[in-house]
């Protein structure tokens, strides 16, 4: 599955970065490994993922939390969202639909 990152999902990335800088490769790390199978299901074909930080030296259960788009029909994987766990517990609903909405706006130009 190949993965797509969108510009809005790559800015979240760059704020995390400044004080997380391994954020990125723990991340790669973590969705080569994806498996629909081992991850939590939100609904509709999204995701959420736990992934472990290098730099907070924390597992997986106080590192990032990435909400990811698994798009089928063209075996696109699209991460939506990241933050730390310690920053937020979870993010809402409409928070979910809001990364949901601007990723998928870039991937129609892009696809």
């Amino acid at each position: 599955m190949k993965i797509f990152f969108s510009e809005y999902f790559k800015k979240q990335l760059k704020k995390l970065k400044k004080k997380y800088p391994h954020v990125k490769e723990d991340l790669l790390n973590t969705i080569e490994e994806f498996d629909p199978d081992n991850e939590i299901s939100i609904g509709r074909s999204i995701y959420k993922m736990r992934i472990a930080s290098r730099d907070m030296h924390k597992g997986k259960s106080g590192g990032f939390r990435a909400y990811l788009y698994m798009y089928v029909k063209k075996n696109l994987l699209l991460p939506l969202s990241i933050y730390p766990k310690s920053a937020t517990e979870s993010i809402t609903e409409n928070e979910l639909k809001h990364h949901f909405d601007r990723t998928i706006e870039e991937m129609v130009y892009f696809l």
